[in-house]
């Protein structure tokens, strides 16, 4: 009965010809929060009764004028669907809540066939799919200062993140640019979330401290997780840590720093030398290479408010940076040994603007110093000449512009120094593949 009751009411909710009384007139196309509107009060109703939903666009078109693999362009497009249920208003639950979502990816990036690069030039960049995404249960308690996730959870969203960060479009600036490197299936990261549990904790205001462990590899045995539907448990495991304060200096000044460490149990490939102990390329070689069991990377990150201005609430403007380093100290089973990034944006640099954001940041991702050693071993068993990788560097500079609270428009602009940290490029292999530039702009609609 209760069931029947709950399903009658969300329907009555979702009926506009439910409502009584006078109706309040919609806001103007340009001034909702979503373009869908309340859906006649519709929207209201269901999320005071305990239910959110949410649809979120983003798209991403791209061309390479110079430089990469070959020039071209790209179109990369995210459905994002979402719905929240507050178990203490549907059913009484205190502190419980459900999490459901799912991704619909369309398009082709420049990344790989154009580029060549390391870090995909777009995060929202990825194969087309339809993919569950992450669907957990979250309870809070001891109000709100202890909670706990437990479900097929993304941990991108929730360790290792820079708020600063969060208006550049290259993959990199989201989750760190080693992770997605140098984890198994990318780490537990979009597009792939995995099985797992997150527990945090606040002692007091200004310290979060939170961990989670999850699947060792999310796409799976043989990678063939395609739809986020497989949910592998039998991959190994990876735990994460993280311990953040937050401090607030007044006058708009805030900073948040984080201390981190994450561990993978899984077994890695060795990049230069075979089971047999010699160098893989070596003619001699096994053409199997020595495994070695786990990995771990330490990182830390600082997101700071440089200035505010006394104003700041009317017009907008402040300036902050961020600041982030992971290093993986196994160096001869990561790809990559040492990520770094950093910059900075300014918000309100126009007048009547207050909402827009304008920035600039550097990535860059040291290839190890194994790889690097295997193409010297190349080229002395070959005797042909060619490059050594060194690193991967991507500037970015974008201007983020709130066209309606539901819709943003983002032109950007990248350079990719030595795409590939340097790989050789296939037609001329004496050389590396050119730095490319890249063109672009981003839509984002909520509905």
């Amino acid at each position: 009965m209760g069931c029947l009751a709950l399903a009658s009411f969300l329907a009555s909710a979702a009926d506009p010809r439910a409502q009584t009384g006078v109706a309040q007139s919609e806001p103007g196309l340009f001034e909702r929060e979503r373009l869908t509107g309340d859906w006649g009060g519709a929207r209201t109703r269901l999320e005071d009764a305990g239910v959110t939903l949410g649809l979120t666009a983003t798209g991403d078109v791209s061309m390479n004028p110079a430089g990469g693999l070959q020039r071209g362009r790209g179109f990369s497009r995210l459905l994002q669907l979402g719905a929240d249920f507050d178990l203490e208003k549907l059913a009484g639950w205190t502190g419980g809540a459900i999490h459901a979502g799912a991704f619909f990816i369309g398009g082709r990036g420049l990344s790989g066939k154009f580029l060549g690069n390391l870090m995909p030039i777009s995060n929202v960049e990825s194969d087309p799919a339809e993919r569950l995404a992450e669907l957990y249960f979250m309870q809070t308690l001891f109000d709100g200062r202890l909670s706990f996730k437990i479900g097929q959870i993304a941990a991108d969203g929730e360790f290792a993140t820079s708020e600063t960060a969060g208006l550049f479009v290259n993959s990199a600036f989201g989750w760190p640019g080693l992770n997605g490197i140098v984890l198994p299936g990318g780490g537990p990261a979009y597009p792939v979330p995995a099985p797992g549990a997150r527990i945090a904790f606040k002692p007091e205001a200004s310290w979060t401290l939170q961990a989670g462990i999850f699947g060792g590899n999310p796409l799976g045995r043989h990678d063939r997780n395609t739809d986020g539907l497989s949910f592998p448990l039998d991959q190994g495991a990876f735990a994460i840590a993280e311990a953040a304060y937050a401090h607030d200096f007044g006058e708009g000044i805030t900073g948040t720093y984080k201390l981190g460490g994450w561990y993978n149990s899984r077994r890695f490939d060795d990049l230069r030398i075979a089971a047999n102990g010699l160098p893989l390329a070596d003619p001699d070689s096994e053409a199997d290479p020595r495994r070695h069991r786990g990995n771990f990377a330490l990182y830390g990150v600082v997101d700071q408010v440089l200035w505010a201005s006394p104003d700041v609430e009317a017009t907008g403007r402040s300036l902050a940076a961020f600041a982030r380093v992971v290093v993986a100290p196994e160096r001869d089973r990561s790809h990559v040994d040492v990520y770094a990034d950093a910059g900075v944006t300014y918000t309100g640099l126009l007048p009547g603007r207050r909402n827009d954001v304008v920035g600039i940041a550097v990535a860059y991702a040291s290839v190890g110093p194994s790889l690097r050693q295997f193409d010297r071993d190349a080229i002395r068993f070959s005797g042909e000449s060619g490059p050594v990788r060194s690193s991967e560097v991507v500037i970015e500079a974008s201007y983020q512009a709130q066209v309606a609270p539901w819709l943003k428009v983002q032109p950007f602009a990248q350079w990719i120094v030595r795409p590939g940290g340097g790989e050789p490029d296939p037609e001329a292999p004496w050389r590396r593949i050119p730095d490319a530039t890249v063109l672009g702009m981003r839509s984002v609609a909520v509905f």
